[in-house]
């Protein structure tokens, strides 16, 4: 990302900065309420129909995961209405900041829709109007500037793919967390429930690490990249902890995919690699 942008550009960045904000302080958390409500009644109603143990806490899951992700949207909306004057004043702080507040209901939206699908599929609409209020706004901010459609591109995948790869890591430790969740005995931990309580911290540390750099990594700062390949990295070790006890869980090798994607395109010096090799201290 580069500061590039007239008067009439930032004052476009500006107001959708500003429109973002408002639905993400309104219209989000109606959005997560009613998903939240849809699926609680769906793990219940399938829950009872299969009586399958390992679904029994997929509703405290989702009671606390939703209302916290929910929660995570609105105080990016109140700080990303701050942000709308800087961005159209063209403070060079401003956009990367507000890129990094916009990664949160796309990862919110992105992470919903495992819930979502699995027990209230009628209620898909939901995932995808967050996951739009972040997405819209969050590549408008970050290729909205004067540069070739090559680097606009390169932009586009690795920061797509570094989002994507965080909220499936995240949606693989909600799933991990709902099998110890499970477990028959409360005290009775084996190899793959060992695999899961060792991992899961490990994991969900890579999607923290992996929000805060995506800002610093739009602003090309020599720490936002390495932060991001930090946690990419973490994003693999622990998934691969998770798929070497639980090889037969095809999310895990997904995960493992995705990482190692995103670290290539991080490392690769005409995609990913350009934001180390310019940037500023």
């Amino acid at each position: 990302m580069t500061n590039e942008t007239t008067a009439r550009d930032r004052l476009i960045l500006a107001v959708i900065a500003l429109i973002a904000a408002i639905l993400l302080m309104t219209w989000v958390p109606a959005s997560v309420i009613s998903a939240m409500e849809a699926t609680l009644k769906g793990a219940v109603a399938k829950i009872a129909a299969t009586n399958n143990p390992l679904f029994a806490p997929a509703p405290l899951l989702v009671t606390f995961f939703f209302p916290f992700w929910g929660a995570l949207c609105v105080v990016a909306g109140a700080a990303l209405l701050v942000l709308a004057y800087p961005i159209y004043r063209g403070d060079t702080w401003a956009r990367p900041a507000a890129v990094g507040l916009l990664a949160i209901p796309s990862i919110t939206g992105a992470y919903m829709t495992g819930p979502i699908m699995a027990f209230a599929p009628d209620a898909r609409t939901q995932f995808m109007i967050v996951m739009a209020v972040g997405l819209i706004p969050y590549f408008a901010l970050l290729l909205w500037e004067k540069s070739s459609w090559r680097r606009k591109l390169a932009n586009l995948v690795v920061f797509l793919l570094l989002g994507v790869t965080a909220a499936w890591t995240f949606s693989n430790g909600h799933s991990s967390l709902r099998m110890v969740l499970a477990r028959p005995q409360a005290y009775a931990f084996d190899a793959s429930l060992f695999g899961y309580v060792f991992n899961i911290p490990v994991i969900w540390a890579g999607v923290l690490a992996t929000i805060i750099a995506i800002p610093l990594l739009a602003a090309r700062t020599r720490a936002g990249w390495w932060l991001a390949t930090s946690a990419v990295v973490i994003m693999l070790v622990g998934t691969i902890g998770l798929y070497v006890t639980h090889s037969n869980v095809a999310e895990f090798a997904q995960g493992i995919a995705m990482a190692i994607g995103s670290l290539a395109l991080l490392l690769i010096p005409g995609i990913g690699g350009w934001l180390r090799e310019r940037s500023v201290a």
